[in-house]
């Protein structure tokens, strides 16, 4: 996660200054693979767990979303920092957008307006994955391992799906399930979208400015950004 001085510094610096102050500490490779990244992440496709018994499965989702393109990854309740496990997520977390909510008032208060919350669902009325519309951003939401999305959560669904499966298991492991939706869903959408990313140019900008932030050493991103010794090397 972002120190808040780091984005309190890009907001007051601006970030296309702070890209262009920090280019020439990055190879033209190093820059080349942010842009190329940046411009394939489709924050119209997010994930949210909810109460996450094992920490590492969460953590592991972080790093699927990461690797694939997506959005941000939210957490509803579990252990707090679980999303951030570096053993897990080996080093995703670092490039990975992850919120914590005390509950699920607070994880639909985050959203964007217009979101569509999908839940992931081996039980009840549900519709097969490859029938999920994609037209409107997504928010998928899971379950906990044991006991999958509670009452509530499902209440709050705008729809409700199935991971199809054709062996005698009757479920997946967290992580497993959210990489095939993943990976299904963020290929429909960026087909959809007729692009490989959607951020708009403002988001491109604030992102490039934090991920240049980031790759450099803490010590001069401080310096160019007027931090003195306050911001934290969390990030290191």
């Amino acid at each position: 996660m972002d120190a808040p001085e780091l984005l309190a510094a890009i907001a007051r610096v601006g970030p296309d200054a702070v890209v262009t102050t920090l280019a020439p500490q990055l190879t033209p490779a190093r820059r080349a693979r942010i842009e190329a990244v940046l411009r394939a992440r489709v924050g119209s496709v997010q994930v949210a767990i909810e109460d996450p018994q094992d920490p590492r499965n969460a953590a592991a989702v972080v790093r699927t979303a990461e690797a694939l393109g997506a959005g941000p990854v939210h957490m509803v309740g579990g252990s707090a920092g679980a999303l951030q496990h570096r053993r897990v997520t080996r080093g995703a977390f670092y490039w990975a957008d992850t919120h914590e909510h005390d509950d699920l008032d607070g994880l639909l208060a985050a959203l964007p307006t217009g979101m569509r919350i999908a839940g992931a669902c081996v039980d009840g009325p549900t519709m097969d994955l490859a029938d999920v519309p994609v037209d409107r951003p997504l928010c998928l939401l899971f379950g906990s391992e044991q006991t999958g999305l509670s009452p509530a959560a499902r209440a709050r669904c705008d729809l409700q799906f199935r991971v199809p499966m054709f062996g005698m298991a009757e479920s997946l492991n967290l992580s497993v399930a959210a990489g095939i939706v993943l990976h299904t869903l963020l290929e429909r959408r960026r087909a959809r979208i007729g692009a490989p990313g959607d951020l708009d140019d403002q988001e491109l900008a604030v992102r490039r400015a934090r991920w240049y932030a980031k790759a450099v050493d803490p010590r001069l991103a401080r310096h160019t950004l007027g931090l003195g010794e306050t911001m934290k090397e969390q990030e290191s």
